[in-house]
């Protein structure tokens, strides 16, 4: 597999009185093109510090977050680098690698509430000045809606739709530009068990389809659905599984992932 991510001794400190708290704690990294990675670990304890780390969000005060394209993993902005380095690129300079090469969703959709579910897919190619062609985009769009169940709902408002269907929307919209990364902070937090079964299932057709995703969750089902689960202790990577080829999201695949986490003090 191509290396699409690394990180090298990632490390954010927070102040807390006299005390300083490593939120990311030398963390080594290296995520493959196609990987669907799982974060896990207690409240607390530095997963979404690291997701923020990883998408430029949040500034980090030792190593660096390596970025390191392939040719078939670039997106239509070709005014944008196909590498990067983020510990001497300017805030600047991530804030236009991150439009371009990844996609973000969170627990909370943060929908636009005046703009339709097409409108909402479709903004972040409408505000892409490199792309041209209002029709091809209108195509995708809607393509997108009739592949995953939401074209009877595109001129529908977020709020007339389901928690399910506004994170499908959430998603959709993060994917538009087809970014080689997606991050995902706890999608399904506030989804019930058909719900978040609904939006697992279309991130593991974009997976399928090439889509490299990293996700952060709580939820054994949910991460039993990846290729690699890393968990997170105070900061540090602790521990790792990969799932054996042939298994699928069954019991045996969450009972291997509970005995895993359960030996990490889950």
């Amino acid at each position: 597999m191509t290396a699409l991510l690394e990180t090298r001794n990632l490390t954010k400190k927070y102040q807390e009185g006299t005390t300083k708290i490593h939120a990311v704690d030398h963390v080594n990294l290296q995520v493959d093109a196609g990987d669907f990675v799982m974060i896990m670990g207690a409240s607390g304890s530095g997963k979404t510090s690291l997701l923020h780390l990883l998408a430029g969000i949040d500034s980090f005060d030792e190593g660096t977050v390596l970025y390191a394209l392939q040719p078939s993993a670039k997106t239509a902005a070709h005014s944008c680098p196909d590498s990067a380095d983020f510990s001497r690129m300017s805030e600047t300079a991530k804030t236009i690698f991150r439009r371009t090469h990844i996609g973000i969703v969170f627990q909370q959709q943060c929908l636009i509430p005046d703009l339709s579910v097409y409108e909402n897919i479709l903004l972040p190619l409408m505000l892409d000045k490199s792309r041209k062609g209002k029709a091809s985009a209108k195509d995708t769009v809607l393509r997108l809606c009739g592949q995953f169940g939401l074209k009877e709902h595109a001129r529908k408002y977020p709020s007339q739709l389901s928690g399910g269907q506004q994170q499908r929307t959430a998603i959709l919209r993060a994917v538009i530009n087809q970014p080689p990364l997606l991050l995902c902070d706890e999608p399904t937090g506030s989804l019930n068990s058909a719900q978040s079964d609904t939006v697992m299932e279309l991130l593991q057709e974009l997976n399928r389809k090439g889509q490299t995703i990293l996700l952060v969750t709580h939820d054994v089902r949910v991460a039993a659905r990846g290729s690699r689960v890393i968990y997170i202790g105070d900061g540090r990577i602790t521990g790792e599984l990969k799932f054996a080829d042939g298994l699928h999201p069954s019991e045996s695949r969450e009972e291997a992932l509970l005995r895993f986490l359960q030996a990490r003090g889950w």
